[in-house]
């Protein structure tokens, strides 16, 4: 018996350590840009990753982290730039009560969890509508890691936007979209380490990262091409999920984004209504990423198995 009782303490101590050490595998030491090879991109197949990803098995173990530490359950941040920032079109409607599922409904208990606030008790936005302090018109993904950006109303002196977002809201997942200005401004070596940055400082917060592919642009195509494969490979390295909308949005007219301003996803004619999971509304960017973000939380919140 006490042999047996050794035995069972010892499997049990190395699946303990197992659990404890497993996100210490993955690697977060960033790269130098200046060893970025544009190689290891070149097999990637951005048609190949699901438009709605799974639950990858270290984002299950950053959310566990998370909540250990006391970050919030029901609190997600927008980390992005003018796509993200709009929140009017992006997500906010299912704050605001300005939304129908139609065909979705099952979608509808997504909406209910994150009902919460998203900052300090008292603050009135929840997630969904919450402006937040990382997500602005123009941002790139250097800007969001730089102190000279943050706001001063809420951020503490040289503390990034990003590290000021997740200081105040503590989420347990961050939806992260940049590129479309990137591609103004940055090769693919810096767009990689501004992202990897992002992506690191998130796992070291323990909020789970989810990615976006971005949408096409007529002046830059091999970019976002490359950019999309990078936003990809750094999902794969970091075991994290990434949601793949340049597929989603690929045969929308006009690829899903603007035509008279493609740095812009679209919006339905009445500019109000990209809450309403129509079939004509999902012909327009702002509504498809609003439908493939809720399906993603559906597959993250069940597959934590949180209670709906």
């Amino acid at each position: 018996m006490h042999r047996i009782a050794i035995v069972l303490c010892i499997f049990a101590i190395t699946l303990t350590l197992m659990s404890t050490h497993a996100q210490d595998e993955i690697d977060l030491t960033l790269p130098d840009p200046a060893n970025f090879d544009i190689a290891n991109i070149e097999d990637i197949n951005i048609e190949d990753a699901p438009v709605v990803p799974k639950l990858t098995d270290h984002a299950r173990e950053i959310y566990a982290h998370g909540i250990e530490n006391g970050n919030n359950p029901k609190v997600f941040s927008k980390v992005g730039d003018c796509m993200t920032a709009s929140y009017w079109y992006f997500l906010g409607p299912f704050a605001d009560g300005e939304y129908d599922l139609g065909d979705y409904s099952d979608l509808q208990p997504v909406i209910d969890y994150f009902d919460a606030p998203a900052r300090a008790e008292g603050f009135e936005e929840n997630a969904f509508n919450n402006p937040g302090l990382a997500t602005t018109s123009g941002f790139n993904s250097a800007s969001v890691l730089d102190s000279i950006w943050a706001d001063p109303n809420w951020c503490n002196a040289n503390e990034s936007p990003l590290a000021c977002e997740y200081r105040l809201s503590r989420p347990s997942f961050s939806l992260i979209m940049f590129g479309t200005n990137d591609s103004m401004f940055f090769e693919p070596d810096f767009f990689d380490f501004y992202m990897r940055s992002i992506v690191v400082q998130t796992i070291e917060a323990d909020i789970v990262p989810i990615l976006y592919t971005i949408p096409w642009r007529p002046e830059f195509p091999e970019k976002i091409e490359q950019f999309n494969k990078i936003v990809i490979k750094i999902a794969q390295d970091y075991d994290v999920p990434v949601v793949n909308l340049n597929l989603a949005i690929a045969d929308l007219p006009y690829f899903g984004v603007d035509e008279a301003e493609p740095i812009h996803l679209s919006i339905p004619p009445d500019e109000i209504s990209t809450g309403i999971l129509s079939d004509e509304n999902l012909q327009y960017g702002y509504v498809v990423r609003n439908l493939i973000t809720l399906q993603t939380f559906d597959i993250m919140l069940n597959g934590l198995e949180v209670d709906l």
